[in-house]
């Protein structure tokens, strides 16, 4: 289990619940369907990647699980790592348009 913390607060909790050859399922506690939205869409821009979704078992509880299936004997968590660096990518460029549409960039 993976822990962040920012000024002694848990943000966001990982759980492994399945990492074989082709399969990666992770819960993941602190975050919701915006986030895993996200997540999924952007996995499923890469061509290794057969499925990948997530499932919110109860609305109260901040803690859904990703599912992801790789084409073949490709690596889950290498196509994980990837999109995330993809939507840290687009967040830095969002941010950088927005800024300069609003005359706040130098």
């Amino acid at each position: 289990m993976v822990k962040t913390q920012s000024e002694g607060e848990i943000l966001l909790e990982i759980k492994t619940l399945k990492n074989v050859k082709n399969e990666l399922k992770i819960e993941i506690y602190g975050e919701g369907h915006t986030f895993c939205n996200l997540l999924q869409h952007t996995l499923l821009e890469d061509s290794d990647v057969e499925m990948a979704g997530y499932d919110q078992p109860h609305p109260l509880v901040p803690a859904p699980i990703i599912y992801i299936r790789m084409k073949g004997e490709k690596s889950p968590s290498k196509a994980l790592e990837k999109a995330l660096t993809k939507i840290r990518e687009r967040a830095i460029e969002f941010s950088e348009k927005f800024a300069k549409s609003k005359g706040l960039a130098e």
